[in-house]
């Protein structure tokens, strides 16, 4: 399969500057049709006055730009090492929530900015970049600029991509072989369904205290139902929420890890639905609030987050307001 580079030698077009340019270039794929993927990771932070410390690893799909997992991560307390772009992928998801406290203001503004930018587009274009190095460096550039005009601050920032075959990501248990035969499939469609940019993203949870009753952090073992608060704010995790809210349903969700770093920090992962995960961050061994796994009252979250969804959640709500407006106007 030719490259951008070589089409625009044999077109005589001056290779274009920016990835937004090189949309019109065939999708990236390996010699047998099947996708490639394709890992972004970055690490930022303030060097002198040590105001932020953040880093990001963003999994997508080099032949659709679709996002598949994603974790952004900045805090204003460095508690844990520092992040190696260079390490593996799924070691790096691992370690970047034990940066240190979470900051969610900050977090929810760069990692809007960073996909306002580092577009589907761009995702191809960088994937099948002739100098996918060159052209990775310069993104880093682009997202530094972005982000010091958002923060006010002077950033280092060292990022890297790392591509990903297919049995890669089979092995880490991202994908099943169901999901790869689905994922093919969508990639070689033009009129496919767009996958879920929600797709491992984390969402930051917040955990109920429940000193009477409640279940010692020490304690907790993979499988407890723990009764938990999203954080409010705006992507998935507000989404979910909302979800919640409005069928009258608790927020309890199956643990899926613990991961212990010291004596007083314990992050606790939650498994939401098969796109997204909770993280819990306890700092005490407090007793949280947990739920009988046979209890009626223990949610399953089986929601799936995707257009149609967001489509028929937003149809009734409007139309629930739409017509509660015509009552009101009949009868008063």
């Amino acid at each position: 399969m030719p490259n951008t580079q070589e089409i625009n030698q044999r077109q005589n077009i001056e290779p274009a500057d920016d990835f937004e340019a090189q949309v019109q270039a065939p999708a990236a794929g390996n010699a047998d049709g099947s996708p490639v993927y394709a890992v972004l990771k970055a690490y930022f932070f303030t060097p002198k006055r040590g105001d932020i410390w953040g880093a990001f690893c963003f999994l997508f799909n080099g032949s659709t730009g679709d996002g598949m997992e994603s974790v952004f991560w900045v805090t204003r307390a460095l508690t844990g090492p520092a992040i190696d772009v260079t390490s593996r992928w799924r070691d790096l998801t691992k370690s970047i929530p034990a940066m240190g406290a979470y900051e969610r203001t900050i977090t929810e503004k760069l990692k809007d900015l960073m996909l306002e930018i580092f577009t589907s587009s761009v995702r191809i274009a960088l994937v099948e970049a002739s100098n996918t190095e060159e052209k990775t460096l310069a993104l880093g550039e682009e997202l530094r600029d972005a982000f010091e005009r958002t923060t006010h601050y002077f950033l280092d920032f060292k990022i890297k991509l790392e591509k990903l075959s297919t049995q890669n990501l089979l092995d880490a248990g991202v994908l099943s072989g169901s999901e790869n035969s689905a994922n093919e499939k969508r990639a070689s469609s033009d009129g496919a369904k767009t996958k879920s940019s929600f797709e491992g993203t984390i969402v930051s949870c917040l955990p109920i205290v429940d000193p009477v009753h409640g279940k010692p952090v020490s304690e907790l073992v993979p499988g407890d139902m723990l009764d938990v608060k999203l954080e409010e704010g705006a992507g998935a995790g507000n989404l979910v929420q909302k979800y919640l809210e409005s069928t009258s349903q608790d927020s309890v969700f199956p643990i899926e890890s613990i991961e212990r770093q010291s004596d007083e920090k314990t992050y606790v992962f939650l498994t939401i639905n098969d796109e997204l995960r909770g993280l819990v961050t306890v700092t005490k061994d407090l007793r949280l609030r947990t739920v009988s796994s046979d209890s009626g009252s223990a949610f399953k979250f089986k929601f799936n987050i995707d257009t149609d969804n967001v489509i028929f959640v937003s149809t009734v709500l409007v139309s629930a307001v739409v017509i509660g407006f015509i009552i009101r106007l009949l009868l008063f």
